[in-house]
């Protein structure tokens, strides 16, 4: 079972680190079986009325659940799907994962729940362990992804009325988020947090005409914060993808490589060779810290190893073609690095993501295993400085396959094969 930690009594299966983690965990492990397996004890443990259990399997915790801990029976289902393109997962988890969602709506006034629940758990600077992030939010927010979750695996099983269904669901929590929680500046209506911020845009329940405004109250919530993370479990996972998304991957990468309280590197600096529970579990200057509860292997904050294997290093899956038979090869540079790689034995072989900075040029390496395709994408716009496999692109045989996309960069459709790109000109 997917523990939390290893050295005290909560050697349980928490669902909420499970599920924030579990992307990140396939690029460590072979873990098909071993989540498949885990799934069938959360559909047991689960309750006739929706409710999971904090813990699976389950102890006397009490009979409530929490939103983004009991979500892992929607959340993980879909992940592993795209990860493995097996069918089955969705088939065995189609019915836990509606009863889990109707849960929500059942209970929502107007499509917005009011769970309550752990929070977005041990935010830094926070007035509780709980965090700052008001419940209806983050229940909300749960909420809405849910359903979004739910009409992508519909569609995947071919049922068309129900992603239908749940589509427009997830269209009405998105107009009452919208409505509830967010004002006409794109500035919130409720106590700032930069966790609602991260949830409204990560999970899509920003009206599209509000999105500009609250990219920008996201970054004006980061200046506030003196330039730094103040998301506990469930917003930091979102931290590095949604700063990407409203253009500024500068502030992905300097927050990942941030060196003072809070960040990952905080804790690199005082000694930790894993994950800790709590960003200061434990500093030079004033030992461990006495919260009450220290764990130094704590997988929660590790969710970040997603984003920099999918898109630092740049083997990016596509939902669209699950199991990597398509997958993108999109590496964003940037940083302080100058080379970055991520290998992943994939159903049907490895594939592979590389990037080195050789002098003034860009040299990408790629793996496409058989039986699947990959689009390269290379961030630049001009075809004229790349070369493949030694030759100009314009002269190689994937010339065909090249064109721009709707940023404006150079792509190319790759078969099975080894390759090597170098860009002259980049910048």
């Amino acid at each position: 079972l997917p523990t939390d930690c290893p050295q005290r009594d909560e050697r349980l299966g928490w669902t909420g680190d499970a599920q924030v983690f579990l992307p990140t965990s396939f690029f460590n492990y072979g873990v098909y079986s071993f989540w498949a397996r885990w799934l069938q004890t959360v559909r047991d443990e689960q309750h006739p009325d929706g409710l999971v259990p904090h813990v699976v399997p389950t102890i006397a915790l009490g009979e409530s659940s929490s939103p983004g801990w009991g979500d892992v029976i929607v959340t993980a289902p879909w992940e592993i799907y795209v990860r493995t393109g097996d069918i089955r997962i969705l088939q065995d988890n189609f019915d836990a994962m509606k009863k889990w969602v109707a849960r929500y709506d059942r209970d929502a006034k107007d499509f917005i729940n009011e769970m309550k629940g752990f929070g977005d758990w041990l935010q830094p600077y926070a007035k509780d362990q709980r965090g700052d992030t008001p419940h209806p939010v983050i229940a909300t927010a749960y909420f809405g992804r849910g359903a979004r979750i739910l009409s992508w695996a519909a569609e995947a099983l071919g049922n068309k009325d129900e992603a239908d269904r749940f589509r427009q669901l997830h269209a009405n929590i998105k107009a009452a988020f919208s409505k509830k929680f967010i004002g006409a500046d794109g500035k919130l209506t409720i106590p700032e947090t930069q966790t609602t911020y991260l949830m409204a845009l990560g999970y899509d329940l920003v009206d599209d005409s509000l999105r500009p405004k609250v990219e920008k109250q996201l970054i004006t919530s980061f200046e506030t914060a003196d330039r730094h993370l103040r998301t506990g479990f469930l917003g930091t996972p979102l931290l590095a993808p949604t700063f990407e998304a409203a253009g500024h991957p500068e502030i992905s990468y300097e927050l990942l490589f941030k060196e003072s309280y809070p960040s990952w590197f905080y804790s690199i600096d005082q000694g930790a060779t894993t994950m800790w529970e709590r960003w200061n579990s434990y500093s030079h200057t004033d030992g461990f810290d006495k919260g009450g509860m220290n764990s130094f292997n704590h997988y929660a904050y590790g969710a970040i190893g997603q984003w920099m294997y999918e898109r630092v290093a740049g083997l990016t899956p596509d939902p669209d073609s699950p199991g990597y038979k398509h997958f993108f090869i999109r590496p964003l540079i940037g940083g302080p690095l100058d080379w970055a790689s991520a290998e992943l034995e994939t159903p049907y072989g490895l594939a592979k993501s590389g990037w080195r900075i050789d002098g003034g040029s860009l040299v990408m390496d790629a793996i496409v295993p058989p039986n699947t395709t990959a689009t390269i994408v290379f961030p630049t716009d001009r075809v004229s400085g790349i070369q493949a496999n030694g030759k100009p692109l314009e002269e190689s045989e994937w010339s065909d396959n090249s064109s721009l996309n709707e940023l404006g960069q150079v792509t190319v459709g790759l078969g099975a094969g080894t390759y090597q790109f170098k860009l002259t000109k980049w910048k």
